[in-house]
C-alpha cells in the first residue's frame, strides 16, 4: 500500500471513528435539536457553527491552527486536512464509501432526529467520544478513532455545524444572489485604474443579471478599496470577512498570509490584476491567473532570440533581475529555454528590489559582451537601463524587457528604438487581439465607460467573463471546490482581450506562450514583432 493510500485510508477511518462515537453519543447542553426539515435556521450560520465549519471541512480551528488528533492512545498522528470529517463524510455529511470502508452520513437527519433511537446527541457525550474515545456506557472505540486535541468551546463548535451540515451553504451564496468580491484601489495614485477596473466588472455582472442572472442568481460585487497600494492583502481579508463566495478581479502581489487564507477557505480567486503576474505556475490552490507567468516571458524571448542569427564574437545570455521569486523566476525560464534550445546557460546579474545601478548594469553588459539582456523589474528599471551612458562605442546587444515595463513618453520610445528593445507581452499582439480590444471598446460604448486604464479595464473585462463561465458550467448547486473544478474544466475558452484560457488539475496559469513588439527606429512606433509564441508548460 503506497504511502498516500496509507494517509487516505487513515482519514478515512478516523472520520469512520467519529461517525461510531457519534452512533452513542447523547446534545449540545440538552439544547433542542432542530427539525429535520428546517433549513431556514441554517442559511446563515451562527459564528459557532461557522467556526465549526472549519474543523468539519477543513480541519482547522479559529486561529487558523490545524486540528491535531491521534489514532489511538500512542499511534499515528494526524494533523488539518487529514483529520477534517468531510474528508470522509462528504462536504454535505451523506457519507461516503472509501476502499471498501463506509463512512456513515453525519447529516441532522441521521443525528438529531427526535425519535432516534438511543436519543439525540449532546455535547457531553460528544466530547467524551472525540477526546477520549469513550462511547456512552463506558464503551471504549475502535483505535481508528482518533483522540481529538480539543478544547471544549471547540468541541461546541463542532457541534452547532454539524446541526447544520448539508443544509448549509458556501459563503456568499443564497437562492437569489451570489456576492463576489474585488480588492481594488479606489483612494491613492492607483485611484483612476482601480475605479476603472470596478466600472467594468460591475457592467459585466449587470449585463449578466440583465438576461436573468446565473440560475436564476444575481451577481452582487462587494468591492474593498486597497488604498494606495498594489498588493491588496488586507482588502482581501476584510472581503473574506464579508464572506463573499469568489474574488474576481483583484489586485494581488501573493502576499503568503491572504494566499493561505484563501486556500484555507477554498476561497477561488480569477484574473489577479496589477502585480498579481505570476512568478510561476503552483499547479494547484485557489488562484487562476489568465496571464502567463514571469517565467514564460522569459522563455518566450529565449524562444525568439533562439530564430536569429548570432553575431559573432557574441557570449551566452545576461539575465537583469531582481533577487527574490519574481526575479528567479524569470531567470529559471530563461535558463530552462536556453537549454531546450541547446544554447549557453544565461548568466546572471541580480541586484536588490528597489536599489538597481543602470550604469553599473550596463557597464557589466559591455564586458560580458552577451549575446543579447533580458532585463525584468518591478518599476523604472528598464527606462533607467535605457536612459544609461553607453560604457563604449560597441553597439548594445539585443535588449528583450516584460511589455509592462515599458514608459510611454517620447523621449523612452527613442531610446528603446536605437537599444533595440523587443518588449515581451503577456496577450497577443496580432490582428485577433485587435479585434478583441474593438469588442472590448464596444462593450465599454455601451456602459457609457471612458476607455481609460485599459490594461486593468482588459483584465477586469476578461476576468469577468472566465468567472461567469465557471459559474454557468458549476451548476446550480453551487459549491467553492465546484468552481474550482469547473474552472479546471475551462479547455481554449476566448476572455475577448487577452490569450484563449486553458486550465487543469495541476495548472493555475491559463496562457503558456507571449507575443513581441518592437520600436520602429524611424517613427518611434510599437508594432508586433511576433505573432503569439506558445511554450511547453
Amino acid at each position: 500500500m503506497t504511502k498516500r493510500r496509507r494517509r487516505a485510508l487513515a482519514a478515512a477511518l478516523s472520520a469512520l471513528g467519529l461517525a461510531a462515537a457519534l452512533k452513542g453519543a447523547a446534545a449540545v447542553r440538552d439544547a433542542p435539536a432542530p427539525a429535520p426539515d428546517d433549513a431556514a435556521s441554517c442559511a446563515e450560520l451562527s459564528p459557532a457553527a461557522l467556526r465549526g465549519r472549519r474543523i468539519f471541512h477543513h480541519g482547522a480551528l479559529a486561529s487558523g491552527e490545524p486540528v491535531e488528533g491521534r489514532l489511538g492512545a500512542s499511534g499515528a498522528a494526524l494533523h488539518g486536512k487529514a483529520a477534517a470529517c468531510a474528508g470522509c463524510h462528504g462536504r454535505s455529511g451523506d457519507g461516503t464509501s472509501e476502499g471498501g470502508v463506509a463512512a456513515p452520513p453525519l447529516t441532522p437527519e441521521q443525528l438529531f432526529a427526535a425519535d432516534r433511537a438511543g436519543g439525540a446527541y449532546t455535547a457531553e457525550t460528544l466530547a467524551s467520544a472525540v477526546r477520549d474515545g469513550r462511547a456512552p456506557a463506558a464503551r471504549d472505540l475502535y483505535l481508528v478513532m482518533p483522540r481529538y486535541r480539543l478544547d471544549r468551546a471547540q468541541l461546541d463548535d463542532l457541534f452547532a455545524y454539524l446541526r447544520c451540515v448539508g443544509r448549509d451553504a458556501d459563503p456568499g451564496v443564497s437562492l437569489e444572489a451570489l456576492r463576489l468580491g474585488a480588492a481594488l484601489p479606489l483612494t491613492g495614485r492607483f485611484a483612476a485604474a482601480g475605479a476603472a477596473a470596478r466600472d467594468v466588472l460591475a457592467a459585466a455582472f449587470a449585463e449578466v443579471n440583465a438576461q436573468g442572472g446565473v440560475f436564476r442568481r444575481r451577481l452582487e460585487l462587494v468591492v474593498a478599496d486597497s488604498e494606495d497600494t498594489l498588493d491588496g492583502a488586507a482588502a482581501t481579508s476584510r472581503l473574506l470577512d464579508q464572506r463573499v463566495f469568489a474574488l474576481v478581479g483583484s489586485v494581488w502581489s501573493g502576499d503568503g498570509d491572504a494566499a493561505a487564507r484563501l486556500a484555507a477557505d477554498e476561497v477561488p480567486l480569477v484574473g489577479p490584476l496589477g502585480s498579481g503576474l505570476p512568478a510561476s505556475d503552483p499547479g494547484d490552490g485557489v488562484v487562476f491567473h489568465l496571464q502567463p507567468g514571469l517565467d514564460t516571458l522569459a522563455r518566450v524571448a529565449v524562444a525568439h532570440l533562439a530564430g536569429a542569427p548570432a553575431p559573432s564574437g557574441a557570449g551566452a545570455l545576461l539575465v537583469v533581475h531582481p533577487a527574490g521569486p519574481r526575479g528567479d523566476a524569470f531567470l529559471r525560464g530563461a535558463r530552462s529555454e536556453a537549454l531546450r534550445r541547446g544554447l549557453p546557460a544565461p548568466v546572471s546579474l541580480p541586484f536588490e528590489p528597489g536599489r538597481f545601478d543602470a550604469a553599473a548594469a550596463t557597464d557589466a553588459a559591455a564586458r560580458l559582451r552577451p549575446r543579447a539582456v533580458l532585463l525584468v523589474g518591478e518599476g523604472d528599471e528598464l527606462s533607467r537601463w535605457l536612459a544609461a551612458p553607453s560604457p563604449s562605442a560597441s553597439p548594445r546587444p539585443a535588449l528583450y524587457a516584460p511589455a509592462f515595463l515599458m514608459p510611454r513618453d517620447p523621449g523612452s520610445l527613442r531610446l528603446a528604438a536605437a537599444a533595440r528593445l523587443l518588449l515581451v507581452h503577456a496577450s497577443p499582439a496580432d490582428d485577433a487581439e485587435r479585434l478583441d480590444l474593438l469588442s472590448l471598446a464596444s462593450f465599454l460604448e455601451r456602459h457609457r465607460i471612458p476607455p481609460r486604464h485599459t490594461a486593468f479595464q482588459a483584465s477586469a473585462y476578461a476576468a469577468a467573463r472566465v468567472l461567469v463561465e465557471a459559474l454557468k458550467r458549476a451548476g446550480a448547486h453551487l459549491t467553492r471546490p465546484g468552481l474550482v473544478a469547473a474552472l479546471e474544466g475551462l479547455r481554449g475558452f476566448d476572455p475577448g482581450p487577452g490569450p484563449a484560457i486553458t486550465f487543469g488539475r495541476n495548472r493555475r496559469v491559463g496562457a503558456y506562450g507571449a507575443s513581441l513588439t518592437g520600436v520602429d527606429p524611424a517613427s518611434n512606433d510599437v508594432s508586433p514583432v511576433s505573432a503569439w509564441v506558445e511554450v511547453v508548460p
